[in-house]
């Protein structure tokens, strides 16, 4: 659809590609979601859309597909859109680093970005050749630009909050990102008398540590005595990404095929079965903040994350979550304190700790973004 077929006041929300459904891509649609239940028009732009983002919105989403390959082509692509929008239209919310970049490549000025991920999260620093960190600075150094020139950026951790003032010289917006307000009330669990049901539902790619998860259910499980000499256990992953077939044969070589399940992408309607069945919720991931841990607290499911996910800011001081540090030396300890704690029950009796909700994020950033008073 052609921006000029927009309302003028639509807001627009720009992801430079759309490789696959995600967490920006979530936070993205929670936003142009709260913005529709109060009759306010916005849309996506994107030079490419993979996956098909308004398939995914619980309501009616246009998308403006640019077209360009690219960067030159994209940069002036986005450059040209820019300058096609009236001079009073909504100031752009970006969705991102690499927004950031080529908006401020494309003269744009005054925007706003959710920067959902720093460099710092995009590779391992140490294995970064001299030419990757001088192509790194000099994009800092543009993204700065942008940033600073006169909009808000908005994160959701202190961990990227500090990072934007190392990186960017700026002071970000932290505003934590929610579960969903329909999700199932939390729900009290039952003694675990038959199978011990461990879950993650991400994307299938290395920031996620699944291996880490792999090699530690294997000493585990071949510890003496065994995990399922103590109780029946199985690990369910929902998630797509390039590293299932070699996790899979991962597992089959640490000896737990057999109690390992990959199921690929799970829609919602499935998704919420393995919620209801699950005992512990595993994310020992490298990321910026960390969504599913909110919204497996919230199912009243407990959890095992890494202090590298942001959303570890609000969740140190709870037998709701096993906070791991270190690396995967430490991961196998962690794990069975986790499982020790969660067949213990010790977090029946303590209150969830206290939880950010989407709407309250969204319209956090509206107000952010100037898009309401």
């Amino acid at each position: 659809m052609p921006p000029t077929s927009l309302p003028a006041d639509s807001r627009p929300i720009v992801i430079t590609e759309i490789e696959q459904f995600g967490g920006a891509e979530r936070s993205v649609l929670a936003l142009a979601r709260w913005l529709d239940q109060r009759g306010l028009s916005s849309h996506v732009v994107t030079y490419a859309d993979h996956c098909g983002i308004a398939g995914y919105a619980t309501h009616p989403l246009t998308v403006v597909e640019l077209k360009a390959h690219g960067t030159r082509s994209r940069i002036a692509a986005l450059r040209a859109w820019s300058k096609s929008r009236p001079a009073t239209a909504p100031q752009v919310l970006l969705s991102g680093y690499q927004p950031a970049l080529h908006a401020t490549l494309a003269g744009m000025r005054g925007f706003h970005d959710l920067m959902h991920d720093t460099p710092s999260l995009f590779s391992d620093p140490a294995t970064r050749t001299l030419k990757t960190r001088a192509r790194l600075a000099v994009s800092n150094r543009t993204v700065a630009h942008g940033l600073r020139s006169g909009g808000n950026t908005i994160v959701t951790s202190e961990y990227l909050r500090a990072e934007c003032r190392k990186d960017f010289g700026i002071d970000a917006h932290i505003v934590r990102m929610g579960a969903l307000a329909n999700l199932h009330p939390a729900k009290l669990l039952c003694p675990i008398t038959d199978e011990l049901r461990l879950l993650s539902v991400c994307r299938i790619e290395t920031n996620k540590r699944i291996d880490w998860i792999l090699r530690s259910l294997a000493e585990l499980e071949h510890a003496s005595p065994s995990l399922s000499s103590q109780r029946a256990w199985r690990l369910d992953l929902a998630g797509e990404g390039s590293l299932v077939a070699p996790l899979t044969e991962l597992a089959a070589s640490l000896g737990i095929a057999g109690r390992v399940h990959f199921h690929g992408f799970v829609p919602d309607a499935d998704l919420q079965t393995f919620y209801d069945q699950a005992h512990l919720f595993l994310m020992p991931a490298v990321q910026g903040y960390g969504i599913p841990a909110i919204e497996s607290l919230q199912r009243g499911i407990p959890v095992l994350l890494h202090r590298e996910s942001g959303v570890s800011d609000i969740l140190l001081d709870t037998p709701w979550a096993t906070v791991l540090t270190g690396g995967p030396e430490r991961m196998t300890a962690t794990l069975a304190c986790a499982i020790d704690s969660v067949l213990q029950g010790r977090h029946h009796n303590v209150p969830l700790p206290p939880l950010p909700s989407e709407e309250d994020w969204a319209e956090q950033v509206a107000r952010l973004c100037g898009w309401v008073e």
